[in-house]
């Protein structure tokens, strides 16, 4: 089965476990293991309501990759009931699952229903160029001739190594595969948690639907962490309006993301809303209670439901 994929490859060294089909390094350490008790619950929880889902409303097939039992597009698709299986060729519809920065994966599946077939490339660059395509105004900075604070991070996707520098900088203290952006200042007081915290909303995105938005807190030496102080979870009018609304969809239909999760700072001197990040294989926030997490993951399965109903159908 191709799940035992991402299994193949898996060395521990020195504190660290390396993951040979996605090339990432976790270290192993309490966070590690809150995460792994997390995933395991997710799973308990999802299996146990497909004991009682009865029968499936169609099949699904993941290519190239079976995402493994951490990501949503697959808690999803279970508690979308529909039936996972492994050959794309007999499946209703297919899931382009690779977890590459650049890939041509969803090339081979232009003539079958498929979801996030059309996005190739969700490098910082390219984020960075289609955001500014769709909303008019800029994020990334030139660091040669920009005045002001600005976040130096790699372009490639998941590295989570942003770092506030001032600019302008020199040549040479450009750093090869980075991008420079404006740095939006998404901080604001926070009574509840008792001091200034960044704001950061991951909005999960499914055909032209906002189903959910985990709303972030940070603290501002873990702003560009995966640690969070609280997560809320909120609906996509408590936070954003209807045009924004309809530009974030915009974006997404522009960079070709089906099913996934962006990441938006809205920044507190201009009130634009801005798009740091795109993930078309993204995880579950771990740090979430349980049942926050299901009702949660079960509103991005109802959209996951009528989008897979309008690619079947159409």
């Amino acid at each position: 089965m191709r799940l035992i994929n991402h299994f193949k490859g898996v060395r521990f060294s020195r504190g660290v476990i390396h993951f040979g089909q996605t090339k990432t390094d976790i270290p192993i350490n309490l966070a590690f293991f809150k995460s792994g008790f997390a995933v395991c619950k997710i799973n308990f929880a999802v299996t146990w309501h497909r004991l009682f889902s009865g029968q499936s409303k169609g099949a699904i097939a993941f290519a190239p990759n079976m995402p493994g039992p951490w990501y949503n597009a697959r808690y999803a698709a279970h508690l979308a009931n529909l039936k996972i299986i492994n050959d794309p060729e007999t499946a209703d519809c297919v899931f382009v699952f690779d977890d590459k920065t650049v890939t041509d994966a969803g090339s081979r599946f232009s003539d079958t229903p498929a979801i996030n077939s059309n996005i190739s490339d969700i490098t910082k660059t390219h984020v960075g160029e289609m955001f500014k395509r769709v909303f008019r105004y800029d994020l990334s900075v030139d660091p040669l001739t920009y005045q002001g604070a600005a976040v130096q991070k790699s372009d490639a996707n998941a590295t989570h190594d942003g770092v506030i520098i001032d600019c302008p900088i020199t040549e040479s203290d450009v750093k090869e595969g980075c991008i420079y952006q404006k740095l939006i200042d998404s901080t604001a007081t926070n009574s509840d948690l008792g001091g200034i915290y960044s704001e950061e909303m991951r909005i999960a995105i499914c055909g032209d639907d906002i189903p959910v938005i985990f709303y972030k807190y940070k603290a501002l030496d873990k702003r560009f962490s995966t640690s969070y102080a609280r997560v809320d979870v909120k609906s996509a009018s408590e936070c954003l309006s209807e045009k924004e609304i309809a530009k974030l969809i915009e974006f997404c239909s522009a960079m070709g993301l089906d099913f996934g999760a962006i990441d938006v700072l809205r920044d507190k001197h201009d009130g634009r809303i801005y798009v740091v990040d795109v993930n078309k294989t993204c995880m579950p926030v771990l740090s979430l209670p349980i049942g926050a997490q299901m009702l949660a993951l079960k509103q991005i399965a109802k959209s996951l439901s009528r989008f897979f109903d309008e690619l079947t159908q159409a």
